[in-house]
């Protein structure tokens, strides 16, 4: 058997369904005496935002979710683009799941390539508002009282190196940001940690997709500013090479986690 397969016939990941495909992993995990066949590799990816219509991250859920890596599972969640509930929703996925590595996916307007970032900071500034209209500007504290920082815990470096060899344009990142990609890495390797779990754990930012230029390019005012927060920005990737180098990424990565061999 090729090691990505299709599980149940599902393609997309949604925190509606959550406790179904737990449901459904329990059972597949279900073997002789009880031994544990299979580990859960959590990708998370932000729904639109900005005023987009789409977002790369959400795409490729479909992509991955409930696919095998090695021994692996992928369980595959879209996640709200909310301030208020990012540290909880991580913290909840985190502590159900208790993967072997978590990979979170965002958009990085701009970025003409993919990037796997390595650390997080406590601190809150939005250029853009989130998708409830709340933007802190002043700095704050993702975590009041938290470390200043927290550092992934993959090796960025061998992933990267990984996809460079599958031909896809990738860079190791030292900065996240002071968006909600921040934050979710932050909250996050805070709930890895909490929950006693060693495994990798990291955040992958993806380029705009093609479709996504057309449209900045045919709507954009004369002289205007061409996408948002990055005025005339504009490079892309496909949806199918960031879904290929996205699975070269998970298939890197298990090799990363506790005892991965496989």
């Amino acid at each position: 058997m090729d090691r990505w397969t299709l599980r149940n016939g599902k393609r997309e990941g949604s925190e509606h369904d959550d406790a179904n495909r737990t449901r459904d992993r329990d059972r597949d995990w279900a073997t002789n005496g009880g031994r544990l066949l299979m580990g859960t590799l959590l990708v998370t990816g932000s729904k639109p935002f900005a005023g987009l219509p789409d977002s790369p991250s959400q795409k490729l859920l479909g992509q991955v979710d409930c696919m095998q890596v090695g021994d692996h599972q992928v369980v595959a969640v879209a996640t709200e683009v909310q301030l208020a509930k990012v540290a909880g929703n991580i913290r909840r996925l985190i502590a159900q799941h208790r993967p072997v590595a978590f990979v979170a996916l965002g958009l990085a307007p701009g970025e003409p390539v993919l990037r796997c970032e390595t650390s997080s900071i406590n601190r809150l500034d939005f250029g853009v508002a989130d998708n409830y209209g709340d933007r802190p500007t002043d700095g704050r504290a993702i975590e009041p009282g938290g470390p200043d920082g927290r550092l992934a815990t993959w090796n960025a470096g061998a992933l990267v190196r990984a996809m460079r060899d599958g031909g896809y344009p990738a860079r190791v990142s030292h900065f996240a940001g002071t968006h909600l990609c921040n934050a979710t890495l932050y909250c996050a390797l805070g709930a890895m940690e909490a929950e006693g779990l060693s495994g990798p754990a990291g955040f992958f930012h993806l380029p705009y997709l093609p479709e996504q230029v057309v449209r900045f390019l045919d709507d954009a005012p004369p002289g205007g500013d061409l996408a948002p927060m990055t005025p005339r920005a504009l490079p892309s990737m496909s949806l199918a090479d960031q879904s290929a180098a996205l699975r070269i990424l998970l298939e890197t990565l298990v090799h990363q986690a506790p005892g991965g061999t496989r």
